[in-house]
């Protein structure tokens, strides 16, 4: 073989060798990007300006869905009331527009929706769990006492459950059953810094401020900064004869912040 052939044949194999290298290059490093369905970009996407199927519904469930994995909850709840309107008697669908409406703080609209599914199921236990903090956000707290108490006779075992209960039984004066209540949340999470602040007023007002100056001594210890902490403090140690304890914790509640605590210090 003489030299130019030998050339050749040498320049064709290195050019065989880098195109292969090349291709194994992209194939190694290159992001690749599967074909999807249309409704896998329908759930990636959940494009506001899809054009819609009218006559299937199927693409609005696939919607809703995609909305709430985006935590486009209005979007969420436009198309699940669509659907309602074909299927009026899902109460799965009303339970979940109303937990949409729920995270979007549309309190009332949630509890108008749970309370439809308790219409045609009242012993849907989660309904009056939902709709028992709602009322409690709304300050119908008797309403959310009574919602709360059927959520735990069915069998809700989530401690939270009384911990908002106590919250609702605290402002209609029933300090006793508030502490039992965050007694039985404090119990599971014996560091919860609101359980031990609000179980210490629930103390104090019912007559224990030793027991609820160890709940604000622990809860000041969870958290130094909370500048009502020391100034529910202050009325426990006030309750205990403590005055000197009094004034210092209505002190430092103002120095953090708490501005109400001076008009009390200037009376001291």
């Amino acid at each position: 073989m003489d030299t130019s052939s030998l050339t050749i044949l040498i320049s064709g194999m290195a050019g065989i060798v880098i195109f292969f290298l090349i291709k194994f290059y992209k194939n190694s490093f290159t992001i690749k990007h599967p074909k999807l369905s249309y409704n896998e970009r329908l759930f990636l996407e959940a494009d506001l300006d899809l054009t819609l199927n009218k006559d299937n519904l199927s693409d609005r469930y696939v919607r809703a869905d995609a909305r709430e994995k985006k935590k486009d909850y209005k979007g969420a709840i436009e198309d699940i009331s669509i659907i309602l309107q074909h299927d009026k008697g899902n109460l799965g669908l009303v339970f979940k527009r109303g937990l949409d409406k729920f995270k979007i703080s549309d309190f009332k609209g949630a509890i108008e929706d749970f309370s439809e599914v308790l219409k045609n199921n009242p012993t849907d236990k989660y309904s009056f769990y939902y709709k028992g903090i709602a009322n409690l956000k709304l300050s119908n707290f008797r309403n959310a006492i009574n919602d709360l108490t059927s959520a735990i006779t069915m069998g809700i075992s989530e401690k939270e459950l009384y911990f908002h209960r106590g919250l609702a039984e605290m402002e209609v004066d029933k300090y006793l059953e508030a502490i039992d209540d965050f007694n039985l949340y404090l119990a599971e999470h014996p560091n919860a810094f609101e359980a031990l602040f609000y179980r210490g007023i629930a103390y104090n007002k019912n007559g224990n401020p030793e027991f609820a100056l160890k709940d604000f001594n622990k809860a000041i210890g969870l958290n130094p900064n909370h500048e009502k902490t020391y100034f529910e403090r202050a009325f426990a140690k006030k309750n205990l004869n403590d005055l000197v304890g009094y004034s210092n914790d209505l002190k430092t509640s103002y120095n953090k912040g708490y501005l109400y605590a001076y008009h009390l210090l200037k009376e001291t």
